[in-house]
């Protein structure tokens, strides 16, 4: 049995690493333990600071293939494909200013005894409306398929722990730049706002600047939002989870939502649970939503302030033998009553693989 000694370079990891030599993490992390010494060991899933080389086995490229997807046969037992669709719209009173209708396709693969997930974006497609605004659509669409090539480690409580290959997607961004700041979204913004089109740029990069920061990326998303979240109401808890969030209608206001789960119906086959969000009113300011009002929207609407609101409402349907969400529905609207309105629709449906 032949091997290699790799040099590991930087952004390097274990999982980026073992795919580009067709060959598992835990292959790696055996072969290399085998072969190293004492001093050198890889304990978990993380390559140690000190270490400068790895020493991987020699396959061939035919015997690469095969034991990768057998595997991953095992590694991830379980895969799902998932079409889902997002309606975002905007009211100014009962008129629509604004509409997005977003389809994407994805396949899912857990291991369940490890708490991992391994998600990829295969299609995405979308209308906007004023469709000039597909421009910044258009400009960060490759990233989008980059982002959302992910692997997740996940809590006990199905919630996401970590960002499992953030390096390889912040080294993604990190080619992805130059693409952008060449783009004609890029090039118009520049053109008004020099520092706005600066701004772009900066944005991508706190987004992608620590692996917490790409996490509550995945956390606001709807799909990750609707798969990875503590939803079952047979648990019994001390008291109801409070979800965090900054509104979307107003500049820097956090938002908080008493969170209750609920069983819609059951059978021998399949569970419905129901998770509808409260906003907890006394958490926000009103006079400071009041002034944000005035300043920016009362202009256009004339009306004046009346009552600020969140509605949530998660629907999930789950296959009991396998703990598989078969279809989903999401409404999220926020709203300055009769006034103002940003509302989210989201669907998802499993499909076959």
């Amino acid at each position: 049995m032949g091997f290699t000694k790799y040099e590991i370079r930087r952004g390097d990891t274990l999982e980026s690493i073992a795919e580009s030599n067709k060959l598992t993490v835990g292959e790696v992390i055996d072969f290399h333990n085998l072969h190293c010494g004492t001093t050198n060991f890889i304990i978990g899933n993380k390559l140690p600071i000190h270490l400068q080389y790895l020493f991987l086995e020699e396959k061939s490229d035919e015997e690469k293939e095969k034991a990768l997807a057998d595997a991953e046969a095992r590694e991830y037992e379980q895969k799902v494909r998932y079409r889902c669709e997002q309606f975002n719209t905007t009211k100014l009173e009962d008129r629509i200013s604004f509409h997005c209708n977003t389809k994407k396709e994805y396949t899912v693969e857990r291991n369940l005894l490890e708490g991992r997930a391994k998600i990829k974006l295969k299609e995405y497609l979308y209308k906007i409306n004023p469709e000039n605004l597909s421009l910044a659509i258009e400009a960060v669409k490759e990233l989008e398929f980059d982002k959302e090539n992910v692997i997740l480690d996940l809590n006990k409580d199905n919630t996401i722990k970590e960002v499992a290959n953030f390096s390889e997607i912040k080294e993604k961004w990190e080619q992805f730049k130059p693409k952008l700041a060449s783009s004609e979204f890029y090039r118009q913004v520049e053109k008004i706002n020099s520092k706005a089109a600066e701004d772009i740029i900066k944005g991508g990069g706190l987004e992608f600047e620590s692996e917490a920061n790409l996490r509550k990326t995945y956390d606001k998303s709807l799909l990750y939002h609707v798969l990875f979240n503590d939803y079952d109401a047979h648990k019994k808890r001390k008291k109801n989870d409070v979800l965090k969030f900054i509104s979307q209608i107003f500049v820097n206001i956090p938002v908080e939502l008493e969170l209750q789960h609920s069983i819609i119906k059951e059978d021998d086959y399949f569970v419905e649970y129901r998770t509808v969000g409260t906003l907890l009113k006394d958490k926000i300011d009103h006079s400071v939503l009041e002034d944000q009002y005035n300043k920016f929207y009362k202009p256009i609407i004339e009306y004046g302030f009346t009552e600020y609101n969140y509605d949530y409402r998660i629907r999930r349907m789950v296959d009991k033998k396998t703990g598989v969400i078969v279809n989903a529905s999401a409404l999220m609207k926020e709203e300055v009553k009769n006034n103002y309105q940003f509302i989210t629709q989201f669907d998802l449906k499993q499909i076959e693989y």
